[in-house]
C-alpha cells in the first residue's frame, strides 16, 4: 500500500504543475473531452490495486487545477467593462475597491464598474470589471469605498516594450484602463469598514515614516515594512539592481523570515521550541499595523513558512506544509504562479530555504550566532542561489557582485526594520521618543544604500542577459535537484549503515526525517 504522504505529494504536485502550464490554455469552459478523458482514467484507476491512489491523486489534480483556472479566466462581453473599449470616450459611475496609488503626478484608481453611457448617451447598467483609471488633477482627493464618476477614453491594457502590462492588471482583474480619467466623486461610500481601517491604518503609518524619515530612506523603509515604493528614485532602484539588492526593497516573504529570525535571536534565553510562538505574533501584528495589504499578508505567511523551514526537524512535513500552502494560495487565484513576480520570489526563496540551508549549514559554523546573524546569511545564500534565474529573467542582468551585497547588507536589514517599526509606534505616543529609535535605524538603512552604490559603481558588477533560454533555467535548476537528490541518498546511507552498525531497525520515515542531519 502507498503511503499517503506520497499521495499527498502526487496531487499537489500534479495539481502545482497544471496551473503552471495552463497559463498556455487559459479556458473559461474546457472541452468535455478533457473531462471524459480524466474521467476515463479515473474508473480505469479504480480498477487497479498498486496505482489507484497515485492515478487517482493525478486526475484530481488535474480537474482541480481546470476548475480553479476556468473561474478566472476572462471572457469579454455585454456585461463586462472591456466589452466597451476602444470605442471612445465614456462615462462610468463605480466604486474605488482598492487603495488608491498616489504619486507625484497623479493617482491611479481601481474602480468597480457598475454603469457606463457611451458618447452617444447610451445608458449601460448591471456591468462587471474593473478599470484603472488615472486621475492627473490631484484634487480632490478619494479614498477606498468613494463612489465615483469618471470621464474618458476606455482602452485595453498592451505589453510595454517587453513589460507584459496587461497581464500585470490581469492579477488584480483589472481589463481596461482610462489613462486620462476626469473624476467626480458622488458623496456616496460604499466600501468595507475592515478594509477601510486598514488602508487608513497604512496611510498614516506611511506618513509618520514620512514625518521622520528624509528622502531616500523614507520611501526605503516604506518599501521595507508595507511595500510601497513609489518615492524611491531611479537611480537608487538602478544601484539596487546593479548590486543584487533589489530584493530587499520591498517587503517580501525573505525579509520576514530574516526579521523572525533575529527576533527569535532575541529570545535566546528560551528553549528554541517556544521562540516560534512570539516570533509569529510579533509578525501578525507588524502585518495589522502596517495595514495587512495583500503583499503584506502573502509576505507574512512565506516569512513563517520560511522560518520554519530553517527551525523544522522534519522534513517531508515541511515540504507538505510549503505545497499545501502554495495550492491554496493558488486556488485562490492562479495568476500570481503566472505573472506575480513578487509571488515568484517568495515561493523560490522559501523552497531555497528548506532544501538548502540544511545543505549550506556546515559552511557556516565559524559565523557568530549572535543576533542570529549565522542564520541571516545562511537564510540570504540560500534564497539567492533558488532565486538566480528568475532575477536574471526579470531584471535583464547578473549581479556578479551580489554575494558580496548581500553578505553585506543582509545583517543591516532587519535591525533596520526593527529600530524603524518601533520608532514609528513610539512616535504616535511621543514623538521625540520616536525619532531616536528611528535615527538609530536610519545608520542601518543608510549603510544599506552605501553598499549598494558603492558595489553597483564597481566596473563588471553586473552582465547583461538580454534572453535566458529556458533549457539555461532547466538545466540550473535539474543540477540543484540533483544536489538535493543526492545529499538526501548519502545522509541517508549513512543514517542505514549508522543504525545497521549499532543494531538498530530503521524505519523508512526516520530516514527521510533525518535527511538533512538534523
Amino acid at each position: 500500500m502507498i503511503h499517503p504522504e506520497r499521495i499527498s505529494y502526487v496531487f499537489l504536485g500534479t495539481y502545482v504543475t497544471s496551473i503552471f502550464c495552463l497559463q498556455w490554455w487559459q479556458c473559461a469552459r474546457y472541452p468535455r473531452i478533457a473531462w471524459i478523458l480524466l474521467s476515463v482514467v479515473a474508473l480505469h484507476a479504480c480498477t487497479a490495486r498498486k496505482l489507484r491512489g497515485p492515478v487517482l491523486a493525478t486526475c484530481l489534480g488535474i480537474g482541480l487545477a481546470f476548475l480553479s483556472v476556468a473561474r478566472v479566466t476572462h471572457v469579454p462581453n455585454p456585461t463586462t467593462i472591456d466589452w466597451y473599449a476602444d470605442q471612445g470616450k465614456v462615462t462610468i459611475l463605480g466604486t474605488i475597491v482598492e487603495e488608491p496609488d498616489r504619486r507625484p503626478m497623479q493617482t491611479k484608481y481601481t474602480v468597480a464598474v457598475r454603469e457606463l453611457t457611451t458618447a452617444s448617451g447610451i445608458t449601460i447598467t448591471g456591468l462587471t470589471g474593473r478599470v484603472l483609471a488615472s486621475d492627473h488633477s490631484g484634487w480632490p482627493q478619494y479614498r477606498y469605498g468613494d463612489e465615483m464618476i469618471i470621464r474618458g477614453a476606455l482602452e485595453k491594457p498592451t505589453p510595454i516594450d517587453t513589460f507584459r502590462y496587461d497581464h500585470y492588471l490581469a492579477r488584480f482583474d483589472v481589463q481596461s484602463i482610462m489613462a486620462w480619467a476626469a473624476t467626480e466623486g458622488t458623496g456616496q461610500w460604499r466600501g468595507n469598514v475592515l478594509f477601510a481601517t486598514l488602508y487608513t491604518t497604512k496611510e498614516r503609518f506611511e506618513q509618520q515614516i514620512n514625518r521622520i524619515y528624509s528622502e531616500p530612506h523614507a520611501s526605503f523603509l516604506a518599501g521595507l515594512l508595507t511595500g510601497s515604493r513609489r518615492g524611491i528614485p531611479e537611480h537608487l532602484t538602478e544601484d539596487f539592481n546593479r548590486s543584487g539588492l533589489t530584493h530587499i526593497i520591498a517587503i517580501s516573504g525573505y525579509n520576514i523570515t530574516i526579521v523572525i529570525t533575529v527576533i527569535g535571536g532575541l529570545l535566546f534565553w528560551l528553549p528554541l521550541k517556544w521562540r516560534l510562538l512570539p516570533a509569529v505574533t510579533a509578525i501578525v501584528l507588524f502585518a495589522v499595523f502596517v495595514g495587512a495589504s495583500a503583499a503584506v499578508v502573502r509576505a507574512s505567511i512565506m516569512g513563517i513558512l520560511g522560518l520554519i523551514a530553517l527551525q523544522s526537524e522534519r522534513v517531508p512535513q515541511m515540504r507538505l506544509m510549503i505545497l499545501w500552502t502554495l495550492a491554496i494560495m493558488l486556488a485562490a487565484n492562479p495568476m500570481m504562479l503566472w505573472y506575480d513576480v513578487g509571488f515568484q520570489f517568495s515561493f523560490l526563496a522559501v523552497i531555497g530555504l528548506a532544501e538548502l540551508s540544511p545543505i549550506l549549514e556546515p559552511l557556516f559554523s565559524r559565523i557568530p550566532k549572535i543576533l542570529s546573524i549565522r542564520e541571516a546569511l545562511l537564510a540570504t545564500v540560500a534564497a539567492q542561489i533558488a532565486v538566480v534565474p528568475l532575477a536574471a529573467v526579470t531584471f535583464g542582468r547578473l549581479s556578479l557582485i551580489a554575494p558580496l551585497a548581500n553578505m553585506l547588507a543582509i545583517p543591516a536589514i532587519p535591525i533596520a526594520m526593527l529600530l524603524g517599526f518601533t520608532g514609528i509606534l513610539l512616535s504616535f505616543l511621543w514623538f521625540p521618543l520616536g525619532q531616536l529609535f528611528a535615527f538609530i535605524g536610519w545608520a542601518f538603512l543608510e549603510w544599506v544604500i552605501v553598499v549598494a552604490k558603492t558595489l553597483s559603481a564597481l566596473p563588471g558588477a553586473a552582465i547583461p542577459i538580454p534572453v535566458l533560454s529556458a533549457s539555461i533555467v532547466c538545466v540550473y535548476y535539474g543540477c540543484l535537484i540533483s544536489v538535493v537528490l543526492l545529499t538526501i541518498h548519502r545522509r541517508t546511507l549513512w543514517t542505514s549503515q549508522n543504525a545497521w552498525g549499532q543494531g538498530l531497525p530503521v524505519l523508512p520515515g526516520a530516514q527521510e526525517a533525518r535527511t538533512h542531519g538534523r
